[in-house]
């Protein structure tokens, strides 16, 4: 802290911009499946934090492939991405812990036990797995390891399984040291290795800055955030963020439809 400079990471969903996963289909086919895109306002208040000599990070549980092209686009020195299991900035890779297949083998014979499909995130694609989360997917892989050949890196980080599914998996002692789970929307939760959190992919990076770094900043909405907060000197917590957030936010700013990142920015004196 104290060098004059500021390193502010902001999530996507719910901070930097906001879509509605049930009105997903209104989109346009191309951006279907993709992050919310931020505003003018916000891509402005990104571009001005730059100006004035500090840096920002986008902190995100989305693959790298999974983020709108307007925000690869913006001003940011790196990105934290599948909650922490790949984090780069620049053209240096500074974290990347896939899931081990042996360990994706494992959650498969629960799936296949509950009857339930998955969806299996690498970099830049999702594998549907048996029909996927809903039943309903086309062209779908029969198993984890198929899925895991479909990938281009033979790499995944993530598996994205119905709720019910995913108690299932953390009922196992040896499946819930080795991994985590997270509520999402629509019915379903996230898998991922207990070791890939958004505090250890902001660790790698703070690291990599040394004292260079300056004070820390941390945007965020969701109970997913709470690792993010753990690890920035200074907490804004949105204005329709979880209880849980607000509780541990130094400030909190106006909602994602206020464009409480630029208004908790301007607080700060960051712009």
């Amino acid at each position: 802290m104290g060098n004059g400079t500021a390193t502010v990471f902001f999530d996507i969903d719910g901070t930097l911009g906001w879509v509605d996963p049930a009105r997903e289909d209104e989109r346009p086919r191309w951006e279907q499946g993709l992050s919310p895109a931020p505003n003018d306002h916000v891509v402005g208040a990104v571009c001005a934090l730059g100006h004035k000599g500090n840096r920002s990070f986008v902190c995100t549980g989305r693959p790298p492939g999974g983020i709108h092209p307007m925000i690869s686009c913006m001003p940011f020195s790196g990105f934290v991405t599948l909650a922490g299991a790949y984090v780069t900035m620049g053209s240096r890779v500074l974290r990347n812990e896939p899931i081990p297949a042996e360990l994706l083998d494992a959650v498969d014979r629960v799936l296949r036990k509950q009857g339930r499909g998955a969806r299996l995130e690498g970099l830049q694609k999702v594998i549907e797995v048996r029909d996927g989360t809903d039943g309903r997917a086309a062209r779908s892989a029969a198993s984890m390891d198929e899925a895991l050949r479909q990938q281009p890196s033979g790499r995944a980080y993530k598996v994205i399984l119905p709720t019910a599914a995913a108690d299932a998996v953390m009922a196992d002692p040896g499946l819930a040291r080795e991994l985590s789970a997270s509520a999402l929307e629509l019915g379903n939760s996230e898998l991922g290795l207990a070791s890939n959190t958004k505090k250890a992919g902001i660790r790698a990076v703070l690291s990599a800055l040394g004292p260079d770094a300056g004070t820390t900043y941390g945007f965020g909405d969701a109970e997913n955030d709470l690792p993010l907060f753990a690890e920035v000197d200074v907490r804004v917590a949105m204005g329709d963020a979880v209880d849980a957030l607000k509780a541990r936010a130094d400030y909190v700013t106006g909602s994602v439809h206020e464009d409480g990142v630029v208004s908790g920015l301007a607080h700060f004196g960051l712009i």
